[in-house]
Formats: structure tokens, sequence, C-alpha cells
């Protein structure tokens, strides 16, 4: 991965945006005060492109700032690639992947956050901690290997190269097998019940034995009972028949009875209707022979009321003539004009005509209440010969009448004793004769003659199914018994391959703690680090020899022997030797500008080994310390060794706090903090 173009908001200690151009040289140091923000540089490049920095939260975002934004262009096996990550504060993080096509960007992002993070560690082939490990020198981690005890160093190592994975194997081929374990402990319990019920192969057998000879004995029983049912069943038939036809016969005449029964009952329901309706015939005729006798009486009254009413009636109309005269006569006198009253032809004058039309009026009120007296009577006589005349038309058919309510009257005295003399006649004989025949078929003895056999068809049909029922058992427990006895052939073969399956768990778990051993830290782990040793010596003593103008070189010792002399055996360790012009001395006795010059030829060693071992080109080097331990010489040698080594990469990035070392270097990116956060500055 070879740096092109970084961008920076709002990320740590950059509020303002700040751009950094890698185009335009491939060595340079990074200088600023501490804490200006030089280290940030290489968090927000990580972050960009892992999501990992120092921290991962809303504290990178700057206190300022709304929202941490890191750009990075980047170009990786000749395509041109960009990452933009964002995280607004206190929201999820954003993140583009991007590839130059042309003049144009092709997004590369996928459906989430993740899926795009795999997909740029897919096209790197490096995770956070390999990048770190191969691409950054920093602080306090450069001499993490050689600081450490000999026996801690192989473990660091592995750690270096990505071989805890190793340990995760090893857990899950332990799962596995205690997995298998757990599997054939369940086998053993099988194979146990297994065992335990072939233990009862005789007692099931004679069980079997015991329940057939039970079966077959219920069976020639069983047939015994339906031979003697079926003759019963004959014998039933013929009574059967016998009594059929002497119950039919009383049955007949059980329903002619009955119709008998019901014609009294209906016959004597209606005695009280006909009684009703002969007192009503019967007060009906009374009626009929009053209206007849009354007559007379209504004529009369009619003829009164009628010459009273035509009375009445001549005296309204000239009562009627008389208001209507007095009327106009108040009309002229109201509308008089002149001085001579025209009424009576005296002087007009207003208490004259005052008088006179209280006098008429008067006179006209009288006339009107005797008018309205008279309507008043004239009316109620209107009502009373109405009444009288409605009275005299129902007299009038009195007369045939009578003749029907007498002709009603004979016939219904005629019926009412014709039904009494029936009801008497059934109460007397019919009745007594259906109780007897009602008792005799409740009672079902009418054929007593007949012999019936002494035990009934309903006995001896339970007896048959009883026996049927202990049979069907009986034969149920057969079948069970049989095949619990069967059942024993495929345990047998059921247990056999109980047998085959465990064999192939035990190989299984002898072949998973094999693997067990292999995958821990003895196994392939320590292969492997074997392997990359002479790797890394190789080209830590290339460095090493350049740095120390080929007066050093270093030897990794693997095994050594126990202080115990009795002891054949070796230890494993890891231990580092220098050769130098004094002689071979262990890396612990070296201090200072040495013991640094070993770290960085070892830690550059294992950067490069890292990479080829996970298929990536390590082609960024960033130191962010070693030069403060150095004396001038030491300083001198290790940019020497710097610049030797930059043709094997793309870019070198030198991090520092020494003034006089900015001139040591081609280019300077010099960090500021002011007011508003960091800045860049290129040099």
């Amino acid at each position: 991965m070879i740096p092109l173009q970084l961008r920076i908001a709002g990320f740590l200690s950059y509020h303002e945006p700040a751009e950094l151009d890698f185009t335009s040289f491939d060595l340079a140091c990074i200088s600023g005060q501490n804490g200006a923000g030089k280290s940030s540089l290489l968090d927000a490049i990580t972050w960009a492109l892992f999501g990992q920095a120092r921290k991962r939260d809303d504290s990178l975002v700057n206190l300022q700032s709304k929202a941490a934004e890191v750009s990075l262009t980047f170009q990786y096996e000749g395509n041109t690639y960009r990452v933009q990550r964002t995280l607004p504060r206190g929201k999820t993080t954003i993140l583009e992947f991007q590839i130059r096509d042309s003049e144009s960007w092709r997004p590369l992002s996928e459906r989430t956050t993740r899926e795009t993070q795999a997909r740029i560690e897919q096209t790197l082939r490096l995770d956070y901690e390999t990048f770190v490990n191969a691409s950054f020198f920093l602080q306090g981690k450069a001499d993490q290997f050689t600081q450490q005890t000999a026996s801690k160093r192989k473990d660091v190592l592995g750690s270096i190269l990505g071989l805890e994975v190793w340990e995760v194997y090893k857990q899950r081929t332990a799962d596995k097998r205690r997995s298998l374990e757990e599997e054939v402990g369940s086998i053993d319990g099988r194979i146990a019940e297994i065992d335990e019920e072939l233990a009862e192969e005789e007692p099931r057998k004679k069980r079997l034995k015991e329940l057939e000879a039970e079966l077959k004995q219920l069976n020639a029983t069983r047939q015994t009972q339906e031979n003697a049912l079926e003759n019963l069943r004959k014998i039933a038939a013929s009574l059967d028949q016998q009594l059929a036809a002497e119950k039919a016969k009383l049955e007949e005449e059980r329903r002619g009875l009955k119709e008998q029964e019901k014609e009294a009952s209906n016959q004597s329901s209606m005695i009280s209707d006909l009684e009703l309706r002969f007192e009503s015939a019967k007060k009906s005729l009374a009626e009929a022979e009053k209206k007849i006798t009354g007559r007379g009486e209504l004529e009369e009254s009619r003829s009164a009321a009628r010459e009273q009413y035509a009375e009445l009636k001549a005296e309204n109309e000239l009562l009627k003539a008389q208001m209507d005269e007095l009327k106009e006569r108040m009309d002229q006198l109201e509308s008089a004009e002149g001085a001579t009253c025209p009424l009576c032809g005296q002087p007009l004058s207003a208490q004259h005509r005052k008088s006179t039309l209280k006098q008429l009026q008067v006179e006209g009120k009288e006339k009107g209440d005797r008018f309205r007296i008279n309507k008043s009577s004239m009316d109620d006589l209107a009502k009373q010969i109405a009444e009288y005349e409605s009275k005299l038309s129902k007299i009038g058919s009195a007369e045939s009448e009578r003749l029907t309510h007498s002709n009603s009257v004979t016939q219904l005295m005629e019926r009412i004793e014709t039904i009494n003399n029936s009801i008497k006649s059934w109460e007397t004989v019919g009745a007594k004769r259906l109780k007897e025949i009602e008792t005799i078929l409740a009672s079902e003895k009418y054929a007593t003659e007949i012999q019936k056999p002494s035990v009934s068809l309903d006995e001896a049909e339970r007896d048959l199914n009883r026996l049927r029922e202990q049979e069907n058992q009986k034969r149920e427990e057969v079948v069970f018994a049989r095949q619990k006895v069967s059942v024993l052939d495929e345990r047998r073969i059921r247990k056999a391959e109980f047998v085959v399956q465990r064999e192939e768990l035990s190989r299984a778990i002898s072949q998973h703690r094999t693997l067990e051993r292999a995958f821990g830290k003895d196994g392939v782990p320590a292969l492997l680090i074997e392997q990359a040793l002479p790797q890394i010596e190789t080209k830590a003593n290339d460095l090493l020899d350049r740095l120390s103008n080929g007066q050093m070189s270093i030897r990794f010792v693997t095994q050594a022997e126990y202080k115990d002399k009795k002891r054949d055996d070796l230890k494993e360790t890891l231990d580092i030797q220098i050769s130098d012009g004094a002689g071979l001395r262990d890396y612990e006795m070296y201090s200072g500008g040495e013991a640094f010059r070993v770290n960085f030829a070892i830690r550059l060693a294992l950067s490069e080994v890292l990479a080829q071992r996970k298929g990536a080109r390590l082609q960024t080097l960033v130191i962010d310390e070693g030069f403060g331990s150095q004396d001038v010489q030491g300083r001198q040698r290790l940019i020497e060794a710097i610049n030797l080594v930059k043709k094997d990469f793309a870019k070198i990035l030198v991090i520092t706090h020494l003034e006089e070392l900015k001139d040591a270097f081609p280019t300077r990116i010099e960090i500021e903090k002011i007011q508003t956060g960091s800045t860049i500055r290129v040099a």
C-alpha cells in the first residue's frame, strides 16, 4: 500500500481541514513538538483503512467539531483506491470504498460497513494488526520482541506473525474432541441398555409360549360360544315370529280403541262448546222477541222528534231573516252622512246614532242567542232521529232472527244428548278393554303358552363379546411379546453398529488429540517460527551489517541445555546472541545505541517477513521513535541505514522531535499545533 493523499478534518487534534500530498517525496521526516499531532497522522491512516486507531469511539472526534472525517487515496498493485470514513458525533460510522476508473471513481462499497471493511482488507490482504506490525515502528514497541525474556520471545514472535489463530484452532479442536467424547459416552450408555435388554431374551421367549397357549385356548372357547349363540338365534327367531303375530293382533285392537278414545275425547271437549252455543242461542232468541215487543214505542218517539225538529228549523229561518235585516239597518246607520236618520227620519245626532246602534245590537244579540240555542237542539234531535231509525232498522229483521235462533236451540239440544250417550258407552265398555290390552302389551305376557329357552339371547351375546375381548387382548399381548423377542435381533444389529461407530469416534478422538498437540505452542506454531527465524535472521543481519559497518551480526538460538547436567534433553528457548568485535554475547548485555541498532534490524526483518507471509508487499515504512536514544554517530548510521533501505520501500516516514535531524531528510513535514488545532506544512 502506497499512500498518495491524506485529507483530515475534525479528527483528534485536527479541527480545520488539513491535507498531505505524498506524491512529492519518497523519504520524509515528520517533525514537531511533543503533542503537536505527529502520531495523529498515523492514527488517521489506520482509522481510514481499518476503523482502528489508539481509540475507536467518539473521542476521535475533535472537541470543536461535529464529525471526524478522513479520506486516504492510495496505490496498490497498479490500481488507485480511495477510502473515506466519517464518524458524526453520537452516530454510526459511514464508510466508502472506491477505485479509480479513467477520470472517475467507481464505488466498491458493499451493503453494510462490515462488508465494506472486509472488502478493503481482502484488497490489501492485510488486517489492522498485521498492517501495524509490518509497516509501523511505533513508540515504545520497536523493542517489544527483543526486550522480552527468552521464554516469552516465542509468544511475542507468534503474535507478530499472527500465530494466535493456531490457539483458536487448538480450542476448536478441543471442543470438537470433547463433543466426540460425549458422543462416545452416549453410545456406551446405549450399548449398556442393549446388553441389559439382550439379557432378557430367554424370559421373553418363555412368556411368549405361555401367551400363545392361552390364546389358543381362548380361541377354542370362543368358537364353541359362537356355535351355541347361532342355535339360540334360530330358536329366538321362531319364538319371535309367534310373539310378533300375537302382539300384532293386540296392537291392532289397541289402535281401534285408541281411535274410539280419541273420538270420545274430542266429543267430550265439544260438549262445553256446544253448551255455550246452546246458551248463546237461547239468549239471542230472547233478545229477538224483546226487539219485536218495543217497535211501537220507537216509532212514536221518532215522529215526535221529527215534529220538534221541523218547528225549530222554521223558527231559525225566521230569526236568520230578522238578523240580516238588523245588520243591514246598522250598516245604513253607520254609513249615513246627512242630518236625518235613515231609519226613523229624526235628526241624526251623534247621541242618536250611538243609542240607536246600541239598541239594534242588543236586539241582534238576543236573536243570535236564540238562533244558536235552536241550532244545538236541532243537532241533538237529528242524532236521536238517526238512533231511532237505526234501532227500527234492526227490529225489521227480528222476525227472521227469532226463527233462526229457535231452530238452533232445538238442533244443539239434540246433538248434546247424542254425544253424552256416546261418551257414556265408551266409558262403560271401550275404556276398560283398552286398559286391559295396554297392561298385556306392557308386561309382554301376551303369549304365555310359548316356552322360552333357559339362557337369553342377550346373555349369550354378552358372553361371546366378553370372550372376544379376552381373545383380542390376549392376541395383543402375544403380538407385543413377539415384538419384544423379534426386536432383540434389531438390538444386536444396532449394538454392532454402535460398536463400529464407537471405534470410528475413538479414532477421531485420537486424531483430534494429535491435532490439539499439533496446534499447541510446541506444534505447528513452533515449526512456523523455526521456518521464519532463518529468514528473519538473514534479513536482520543484512541490515545490521550496514548499521554497524560490518561489526555486528545476530544469531537466534532455539534450544539450550538445562542447568541440571543430569538431563540429556534440551529446553525450548529463543535467545538472541550478538557477535561484534568483542566476541559473542547475549542481547541482554547490550544497551543504548547498540541495542537500538539490533532492535531496528530485527524489527524491520520481522516486518518484511510478516508482509511476505500474508502475500502482501511491504511498500510503506513508518518509524515513530529511535533517534532520541542514539548518540551522534549512531543517529548518523541509522539515517544512513534508512537511506540504504529506502530503495526497498515506496514511502518512508520518520517521526522525530529533534530539530537537528530535520535537515538530514530531503523532505520535512512540519506539524504545528495552534489555537484552532494542528496544521500540516511540507518543506
